[in-house]
């Protein structure tokens, strides 16, 4: 991942101007460009929390370090001058702050203790708000360590403005776990620097405004260490008296153009108001990943459950980003080795979830997810909780239908694709489904399990007109009926209606004992008498063409037990002379 614009922003912990900018939330014209950024000055410090959560410890730091260049776990393997990128509150409490070294901090506070966190991990976090952001500009760019821009010129209006955007925006930033300041400005460094450094509004707004045409004015209290200068330059001014961007702004030029060198044309630009920074697009991983890990193993399925709730929150708001929806999910589980080895278990377990319909909401891949992570039987304590939407299309929106919302009806088109997910994550893809009439002969051939919601067909190309075959007929083959009815009962009409056949056995069960009236049969453990028989057809060599023909005698039998009467089919196999009981008509 490239950062977009250079780290000008690194005392991000630093206390904002004591003046409050002249900002206004007014709307500026569509033609100029706006630029949102979104600065999380809390970000290193929210990751180590969530890495190494449930400690209790002291004023503290965060260094960002690869693995490579630190020897061993401790904070004691770090240089003693190494620059601290960002403090606890209770440090910054104590006169500790970003920038300063490690026994500077030390030297300050005793028992001051220092986390390592990977640059990786930072930018894995500021991945997941710029595909948040995604969904409201089409130019989204990211710059470590904790600021994401998003171009919002030609979309402001399409959500009620640029105060109802960023305030949603800010919403869906913090429902990820991360603090954020928002601001608007024509460029991405003067709308950074504002963000970062402006006092809250007094009309209590989420974010700050900077108006195209009073840029200039709006910005002249920013201190100069917001500009993207050297720290030798910014020294410079501040040795001069130069402290805000409205004093830098009021020397000629050619005064601190020899001082100032190649940095003093962009300086005095933004110092005015004026920020033509280009953005550089954020390029998106084609794999939407999102993981959590547990510094100590976690036992049983609750806790789990607890933590996939935030990953599917995140999931989600990423795939809403994205503007598309998953329809695969897989769902991995990273157990302890050592216990998993001592139980000559798995260290890893991995479920798959093809979904039969794309969802994209967080509570609908929860049920998902949840309604099989419920049932796992885990063989060690879980280390780590990846979530995976490793097959995606484009989500369909739907048009709000108010009426229906009032008067509380259930959606069944949008309910019915997440009740069989559910099912098929619980029981299996292959068991869940519709059954379809197919034309055949045998009660075993004559219908399929196919999918409840098939796939879309795939356009085949630009102009295609392919045409396949039409379907074949639901109706199936006729069979030939022969024979003379047998003895039925006292008072049973052999013209009465048969009951449709509405169970057809997995397996057929072998009939032990005669077909006659009187005789008695016994299933699962229950004695069973023949009320009635009553002939239904003959099948003679069917399906010849495939080395074994069909021949078998079709019979419908009435089973009177001591609780209920069963009506049922039973085929007679003319090979062997074999008896099977075949369907239950309930």
């Amino acid at each position: 991942m490239s950062a977009s614009l250079p780290d000008v922003f690194s005392s991000s912990a630093a206390e904002p101007h004591p003046r409050e900018l002249p900002l206004t939330d007014q709307v500026p014209a569509a033609s100029s460009r706006r630029i949102v950024a979104l600065v999380m000055p809390e970000l290193l410090i929210e990751l180590v929390n969530a890495a190494v959560a449930g400690h209790a410890r002291g004023p503290w730091g965060v260094v960002l370090a690869e693995p490579a260049e630190v020897k061993g776990t401790s904070d004691e393997a770090l240089r003693p001058n190494a620059r601290l990128d960002a403090v606890s509150a209770s440090a910054r409490r104590c006169g500790v702050r970003a920038g300063q070294t490690i026994a500077e901090a030390r030297a300050l506070i005793a028992g001051f203790t220092v986390e390592k966190l990977q640059p990786i991990a930072v930018e894995r976090a500021l991945a997941a708000i710029a595909e948040v952001a995604l969904g409201f500009g089409a130019t989204v760019s990211v710059g470590l360590p904790d600021t994401v821009w998003v171009d919002v010129s030609a979309s402001a209006h399409l959500f009620g403005g640029e105060a109802a955007l960023t305030e949603e925006l800010a919403e869906r930033v913090r429902a990820l776990g991360h603090t954020v300041r928002v601001a608007v400005a024509e460029g991405p460094a003067l709308a950074g620097a504002v963000a970062r450094w402006a006092l809250p509004n007094a009309n209590g707004k989420a974010f700050h405004c900077v108006p195209t045409e009073s840029a200039a004015e709006a910005v002249s209290s920013l201190p100069v260490l917001s500009l993207p200068l050297s720290d030798e330059c910014q020294e410079f001014l501040v040795r001069l008296g130069v402290l805000t961007l409205g004093d830098l702004a009021a020397l000629p030029r050619t005064t601190i153009a020899s001082r100032l060198a190649g940095e003093v044309g962009r300086a005095l630009d933004l110092a005015r108001g004026i920020d033509p920074t280009p953005l550089v697009p954020y390029q998106l991983p084609e794999l939407i990943v999102e993981e959590v890990s547990f510094e100590y193993g976690l036992d049983g399925i609750e806790p789990l459950l607890f933590a996939l709730r935030g990953i599917a929150a995140r999931l989600a708001a990423r795939l809403a980003g994205r503007g598309v929806a998953a329809e695969k999910l897989v769902l991995e589980l990273e157990h302890d080795r050592s216990i998993a080895r001592l139980r000559a278990g798995k260290d890893r377990t991995k479920l798959v979830f093809a979904l039969s319909s794309p969802l994209t909401r967080e509570d609908e891949l929860r049920r998902v997810v949840s309604s099989r992570l419920e049932r796992a039987r885990l063989p060690a304590p879980t280390v780590a909780l990846r979530l995976v939407a490793p097959s995606v299309v484009s989500a369909t929106a739907r048009q709000l239908e108010l009426g229906d919302t009032l008067a509380g009806k259930t959606d069944v088109e949008k309910e019915l694709p997440l009740v069989i997910a559910e099912l098929a994550a619980d029981v299996g893809e292959t068991k869940v489904g519709v059954l379809k009439i197919l034309d055949a002969h045998r009660l075993e051939a004559r219908s399929t399990l196919v999918p409840a919601l098939p796939p879309k067909p795939r356009s085949a190309g630009r102009g295609a007109t392919r045409r396949g075959p039409g379907p074949r007929s639901a109706t199936p083959l006729s069979v030939h009926v022969s024979g003379t009815p047998l003895e039925v009962v006292e008072g049973m009409s052999p013209f009465d209606a048969r009951a449709p056949l509405t169970r057809l056995l997995p397996a057929p069960v072998r009939f032990e004992g005669a077909l006659r009236i009187g005789a008695t049969v016994a299933f699962e453990r229950q004695l069973f008498t023949i009320e009635a028989l009553r002939f239904e057809h003959r099948l003679h060599a069917v399906e010849w063409w495939n080395g074994a023909p069909v021949t078998r005698d079709y019979i419908r039998v009435w089973l009177r037990s001591t609780e209920s009467l069963i009506e049922a089919v039973v085929y007679v196999d003319r090979a062997n002379g074999k008896r099977y009981l075949q369907a239950v008509a309930d």
